[in-house]
């Protein structure tokens, strides 16, 4: 995007990019395909010798494709993005709820955790020097520094610096995303990461059930099937926010996108929907749809659409009112009433994580103790590993002063947001900010594809920042811009 950076990646990139990646990756593809149909033909101990020797040259693309990544062709950036967020997000085996022990997914997640720092780190060092990053970028930086801060004194210091700082991680990654491989192909990335998402889930909740549909304790069945679809991640609400946030983008971004993306959109739409209604997750639906009714309302013709939805909020409000009772327990999965009203049991959990965060208001308990914290509250259940809300998430992790550089962030958003008309992008945060009324994501944790989609909605705002302090920068005299590098016109 920006030309002194570009100048950069293409003094140390090789030449033709694009077109020797597409070569390779044909070669591949060809090769594995030819050994795949002579599998059967072969005895067990030739199959395992054709592995072996598979293996060598799969490697030996990886890293030529990993490489050319790194130093910035995006074809192959794009490439590995896809696989590092779909491994981040994904969740391929079952294990016990509180089996935390470090396995083979868990070490494949860090090694994409790696590839992001490598990135990230390059991007940084070539272009910390050559942008101007704005206000926002800083607020944001701050606030996640505050986050590996208060990692420092958490239940467990070793798992929450690692949340910690691969949040930092996600969050420049981001950044380069936006900046070198451009806002649109960001935003198909994870679109096609989603995609992967949904379907795989999709196919795994009727194929294999045990392993793609949600598992829960009922007071009259104990221990059973819910009906509800987990898929490829850990949780019926994780499949449900990557669905719910991928159709924002593949709606609102639909005609900006390449052919390729268009049709990637185009695909993830329906599995996107049905894998939303099959996990049941309320609030990403809500999320969802309150973001596109921010991006109608504040597009155009804001002031009347304003008074229309006034009227039609008031009279949504005397109908509920009036019948509350039966539209409450319409909208529940038990048919009981106070399922809605206690937000799922969730407003037990929230009378303990404040009544906790009383106890320390100022820093709070630190980062991701709330996992050690509150499952062990008698008042609350095993499960209970979460405030289910993201403000009481920050809270109870880093007190008044991280909830505080949180706010001070948000508000420099939706300044950007008003400066620079960014109605899409301010949807996108919008989805966060409601969706975090009832859920912990995407400060819960291990970051994932929540965690990179919130990272990728904020560097969407600052490459857009970048971009306009380039174009004032050029608009001024001469005589104040000399001896600054030349600048390339940007794509979105």
């Amino acid at each position: 995007m920006i030309g002194s950076i570009r100048d950069t990646f293409d003094s140390v990139r090789p030449s033709g990019g694009g077109r020797s990646t597409y070569v390779a990756l044909t070669i591949a593809v060809l090769i594995y395909a030819a050994a795949i149909f002579s599998l059967p033909l072969l005895q067990p101990d030739e199959q395992m010798a054709i592995g072996l020797l598979l293996l060598v040259p799969g490697l030996l693309i990886g890293v030529y494709v990993i490489t050319r990544a790194i130093f910035g062709d995006r074809l192959s950036g794009t490439i590995v993005a896809v696989a590092c967020i779909f491994v981040s997000a994904g969740n391929f085996r079952a294990r016990a709820y509180d089996d935390k022990s470090i396995d083979l997914q868990v070490g494949v997640k860090l090694l994409a955790l790696m590839l992001l720092l490598v990135t990230a780190g390059v991007f940084l060092g070539y272009a910390f020097n050559r942008l101007r990053f704005g206000r926002l970028f800083y607020a944001w930086l701050v606030f996640f520094a505050c986050l590996v801060a208060s990692a420092l004194y958490s239940v467990s210091i070793p798992f929450a610096l690692m949340c910690s700082i691969s949040f930092v991680v996600c969050y420049i990654y981001a950044v380069y995303m936006t900046v070198w491989l451009t806002r649109t192909r960001a935003l198909e990335i994870m679109i096609v990461a989603a995609l992967l998402m949904c379907v795989g889930s999709i196919f795994v909740y009727f194929a294999i059930p045990s392993m793609g549909r949600m598992q829960a304790w009922t007071g009259e069945a104990g221990m059973g099937d819910t009906g509800r679809m987990k898929g490829l991640t850990g949780s019926a609400n994780a499949i449900g926010m990557i669905a719910a946030f991928a159709i924002i983008p593949a709606i609102l971004y639909y005609r900006e996108f390449s052919a390729f993306g268009r049709k990637a959109a185009f695909l993830l739409i329906p599995s996107a929907i049905v894998s939303l209604i099959l996990s049941g997750n309320r609030s990403s639906m809500i999320a969802v749809a309150i973001a596109l009714w921010f991006s109608f309302v504040f597009r155009s013709g804001t002031s009347i659409k304003l008074v229309l939805s006034i009227t039609a909020a008031t009279i949504g409000g005397v109908v509920l009112l009036g019948f509350s009772d039966e539209i409450f327990s319409l909208l529940s999965r038990s048919g009981k009433a106070d399922e809605i009203t206690s937000a799922t049991g969730r407003s037990m959990i929230w009378t303990v994580v404040i009544e906790l965060c009383r106890q320390r208001p100022l820093l709070g308990y630190g980062y991701t103790s709330a996992l050690q914290i509150l499952p062990l509250d008698p008042r609350l259940f095993h499960v209970a590993a979460h405030a289910h809300n993201m403000y009481l998430e920050l809270l109870f992790a880093g007190g008044v002063v991280l909830l505080g550089l949180f706010a001070y962030a948000t508000f420099q958003t939706f300044l950007q947001v008003y400066r620079l008309r960014a109605v899409n992008e301010g949807a996108l945060f919008v989805f966060f900010l409601i969706r975090g009324l009832t859920e912990a994501g995407p400060f819960g944790g291990m970051t994932g594809y929540t965690s990179i989609a919130f990272a990728v909605t904020i560097a969407l705002l600052v490459s857009k920042d970048i971009d306009a302090q380039r174009r004032a920068s050029v608009t001024r005299p001469l005589t104040a811009t000399r001896g600054a590098p030349r600048l390339r016109p940007s794509r979105a």
